[in-house]
């Protein structure tokens, strides 16, 4: 029996429930009187996870991941982190939960927090203005937020990120190979990858004469959008994407305009997975240790001692080279 059962008995909504099992302020005596009435007809008992939450006592975390449609990392950079935070994580409770969009993602989450099922939450994928940090900010839940330290940080008070710039690094190796036409492939250029990627690239190429150009496709899309830049005579010598799969993508766009990479056009994966060893050429691409980014999630939990985040780099492989010299007429 949960506070979900006693809600829909009483036809009221959960956090009018959670405020009236809890002595909080917000709901009428009366509303207060009528849901006590169903919590002990239905034999409600408060859990233990409830009743460490008046401590202040992080006992439970929920690491909430976006499905491959709506995530920037890679499917295999949630469970790499849960991976690692079960090994810091001492005498706490993990568990990992999808949800389909920040926006479900948000309702996900304060359906946990008012059912006490989780005392605070861990929360990749952040876009600006997340509705998941309003929804916590909003209901006192904690959330360490794992984004870069861009503008826009979807407003999170605890973030934690990976040393390195790496995002910058891949501005400063595509000038220095001689790129001055680059494309950003973005699912979302509110997404916290993608616009740490798009100041890196602005950084990089800020002095020169050269374009910086957002598109945004989700990865079902990203082939479709990558064609259509292939067809343009001014098209792009260099493509950055902000995870494996569209990246991905544009190789296989790439193959089908007969468009040789990297001495065609050179494509660079914001995101490392095994995918990107897998292909041919292999793709240049960012590494980010996710697994050893936990105990840096705990310390910002304040459940483990400080940490320094680990550092995330630029591998460089077969799928960059230099533009290819213009055409003289």
């Amino acid at each position: 029996m949960t506070i979900t059962d006693v809600a829909r008995a009483a036809g009221v909504s959960i956090a009018v429930v959670s405020y009236a099992l809890n002595g909080r302020r917000g709901v009428s005596e009366t509303t207060r009187r009528h849901v006590l009435k169903v919590a002990q007809d239905l034999d409600w008992r408060p859990s233990a996870a409830a009743r460490s939450m008046r401590t202040d006592a992080v006992t439970s975390v929920g690491l909430q991941a976006l499905d491959g449609t709506s995530s920037t990392h890679s499917a295999s950079a949630a469970l790499d982190l849960a991976a690692g935070l079960r090994g810091v994580l001492d005498g706490v409770a993990l568990a990992v939960e999808v949800a389909a969009d920040p926006r479900s993602g948000a309702a996900d989450l304060e359906r946990s927090w008012s059912e006490r099922r989780h005392t605070a939450f861990v929360v990749p994928d952040l876009l600006v203005d997340d509705p998941r940090v309003r929804v916590a900010a909003r209901v006192g839940a904690p959330v360490v937020a794992i984004t870069p330290p861009v503008p826009g940080a979807g407003g999170a008070e605890r973030t934690v990120w990976f040393d390195g710039a790496a995002e910058e690094a891949v501005g400063r190796y595509l000038v220095d190979l001689g790129h001055r036409d680059i494309v950003l492939l973005a699912a979302s250029a509110d997404g916290d990858v993608s616009r740490a990627l798009h100041s890196g690239l602005l950084t990089a190429t800020a002095g020169l004469v050269a374009t910086v150009t957002v598109v945004e496709a989700s990865s079902a899309a990203a082939g479709a959008a990558a064609a259509r830049l292939f067809t343009d005579e001014q098209r792009p010598t260099a493509v950055v994407t902000d995870g494996d799969l569209t990246a991905l993508a544009v190789l296989e766009a790439a193959r089908h305009r007969d468009l040789r990479v990297p001495w065609d056009v050179s494509v660079v994966s914001g995101a490392d997975a095994a995918t990107c060893r897998l292909v041919d050429p292999q793709l240049t691409a960012v590494a980010r240790p996710w697994h050893d980014l936990a105990p840096a999630v705990a310390a910002a939990l304040q459940v483990g001692p400080a940490a320094a985040p680990p550092t995330a780099r630029l591998v460089i492989r077969g799928t960059t080279a230099p533009p290819p010299a213009p055409v003289v007429t």
